[in-house]
């Protein structure tokens, strides 16, 4: 049967440039959860879901967004010409298929087989089959009533092979395995025998042997027999005179343990999704629409599941401990503590007993009975180096003790206290260049550079700007309770500037904004002086390429010459002044 004989002809479909919002009332009208995305030619290119639009309003995405951003470009589709067969295995190896697009010969969407046509095919499929399925039905119950006697088939066969008695159970067995045999007309030719001929078998090796022999066999119709045969001697021990045959239908004690190995495989694809589903969450919280960011929190996810020692680096600002905090939620220590050190806001003096502790009476005004330090806090769970660079170089041998050797020493102590710690530690300075320069130990440098992650600064995913100015205009309208937005002329000049102070300049703008602006759609005269400036002119690359970037975005002379608040005039002349076309 072919797919064209079930599936949906002429589907809703949405473009690669529909809006969310557009997709939305289409979702609404039609009473769908997904719609393939096709190009102008009718080709599928993804499939936008739901689940895209939730994700879109979790994010506070634009209603203009278009689905194309959003949707998932790795879809499967069948041509309208295959089997129907073909749509069942793919819906089985993806249990998630809820819309399989149908193309044609050209590619182009045909229909749209959903859950309810693969059903209706599945039962059109299988009608001709329920006299055998009642059948078999009816085979099983007998199983069971046997099984829940208690009553093994037992057969006697004398030295000759012929069988002298047997119990009701045995025959029970023998008649229905006959039936079903007889059903296939012939034996089966791997070498399947009925169930007499296998008892014959049996007892005839046990005569010949002289020893227990056991057989199993599986007949026609997937039933599998045990056979064991036993020997019974004479008077004088000597010579064999029976063999008791003892029959024990194992079929329903395999497929129970196929069953548990099924749920064992199962149990690990579902441990699988959950952790996807898990980073997924994570990522949420995150703000994170650039390759380049992508692929950082890919890497930390990635490493998150070993405890190899992380140097994160990056300049001030751009988000070194929330990627620290990722790494501590998706790893296995994401129950135990999360202990942050700043190594350079804690005064030198106190730095020692601060991270490994003290004994009491170690030094004036300890206390009377001690105290445990951070890195002693931290057992079990992970500790977060902050600006490692700046701890003192004698503190870096006893620190590189406790990674080394997993122990510590309380000042004052003579007892070393073992500890289980992951290290995570972070810098916006050169570690190398302080290695090269003696200010920074070169064995504590190397263990702490296992693994080396770089956060790149916010000037070099300026994609991510308009995202994550959204993102804290949410967070503190909550916080505030304010309901202001940021218009677009704000967000295209805050593309244009160098953030020298990162995500967390940009955060601490926006936090500006919304609380000193006396109205609630917030436009450029809000901002800061600087923002505001066309770079000087002893440095024309500068002028030209914000100019350059600009009008590449906004496409119109007089839009960028409101974003810089200057004259139309002074913008075509600059272009035509630095030959930008």
């Amino acid at each position: 049967m072919k797919v064209a004989s079930f599936m949906t002809a002429d589907p809703v479909f949405l473009r690669e440039g529909d809006s969310i919002e557009k997709a939305a009332g289409v979702f609404l009208h039609y009473g769908i959860d997904g719609a393939p995305v096709v190009d102008k030619d009718k080709h599928v290119i993804g499939i936008f879901t739901k689940t895209h639009l939730f994700r879109a309003l979790l994010n506070h995405l634009p209603s203009c967004t278009p689905v194309g951003r959003l949707m998932n470009r790795n879809v499967k589709t069948i041509q309208m010409d295959r089997q129907i067969d073909e749509a069942w295995e793919m819906a089985k190896r993806r249990h998630h298929i809820g819309r399989l697009p149908v193309v044609d010969a050209d590619g182009r969407l045909a229909g749209i087989l959903t859950r309810t046509d693969l059903v209706r095919a599945f039962e059109k499929n299988t009608l001709s089959t329920v006299r055998e399925l009642n059948r078999a039905l009816e085979v099983y119950h007998e199983l069971n009533t046997i099984i829940d006697c208690s009553y093994d088939g037992i057969i006697v066969v004398d030295e000759r092979g012929e069988i002298v008695s047997s119990n009701r159970a045995y025959k029970k067995m023998a008649d229905q395995l006959s039936r079903e045999m007889s059903v296939s007309e012939q034996y089966p030719a791997d070498g399947g025998f009925p169930l007499t001929e296998l008892v014959v078998r049996v007892s005839q090796q046990v005569c010949k042997t002289g020893s227990p022999v056991s057989l199993m066999q599986r007949f026609p119709g997937g039933r599998e027999i045990m056979l064991t045969g036993n020997p019974v001697t004479g008077l004088q021990k000597k010579d064999i005179t029976r063999v008791v045959v003892n029959c024990r239908d194992i079929t329903e004690l395999n497929e129970l343990h196929r069953q548990l190995e099924t749920s064992r495989q199962l149990t690990g694809v579902y441990q699988s999704e959950l952790e996807a589903l898990r980073k997924c969450d994570l990522e949420r919280t995150i703000v994170c629409h650039s390759r380049v960011m992508r692929n950082c929190l890919d890497l930390a996810v990635r490493v998150a599941r070993v405890d190899s020692t992380v140097l994160i680096s990056g300049e001030s600002g751009t988000g070194k401990e929330v990627v620290a905090r990722l790494i501590h939620q998706v790893g296995r220590r994401a129950k135990a503590p999360f202990i942050r050190i700043n190594c350079g806001a804690i005064p030198e003096n106190l730095l020692e007993s601060e991270l490994f502790g003290y004994q009491p009476g170690a030094f004036t005004g300890a206390r009377r009975e001690g105290k445990p330090g951070l890195l002693e806090l931290a057992h079990g769970g992970t500790v977060f180096l902050d600006e490692v660079g700046e701890l003192p170089l004698a503190l870096q041998v006893k620190l590189l003790t406790v990674i080394q050797e997993r122990e510590l020493t309380r000042v004052g102590g003579t007892r070393a206290v073992p500890v289980d710690i992951r290290f995570l530690a972070a810098t916006n300075r050169n570690l190398a260049r302080m290695v090269e320069e003696g200010l920074f130990r070169a064995d504590l440098f190397y263990r702490l550079n296992v693994v080396p992650l770089c956060i790149p600064p916010l000037r070099e995913r300026r994609e991510e700007i308009p995202f994550l100015v959204a993102h804290f205009v949410h967070k503190f309208n909550e916080k505030y309770g304010l309901h202001k937005k940021i218009e677009q002329k704000v967000i295209d000049r805050l593309m244009t500037y160098h953030w020298p102070g990162n995500v967390r300049e940009l955060e601490n703008l926006v936090e500006r904004l919304l609380v000193l602006s006396a109205e609630d759609n917030i436009g450029l005269q809000e901002l800061p002086p600087h923002f505001l400036e066309i770079p000087a002119g002893n440095n024309p690359e500068d002028e030209k390429e914000l100019i350059r970037r600009l009008y590449s975005r906004l496409r119109s002379t007089r839009k960028v010459a409101g974003v810089l608040g200057v004259n139309q005039s002074t913008v075509v002349r600059k272009m035509k002044k630095y030959d930008l076309r």
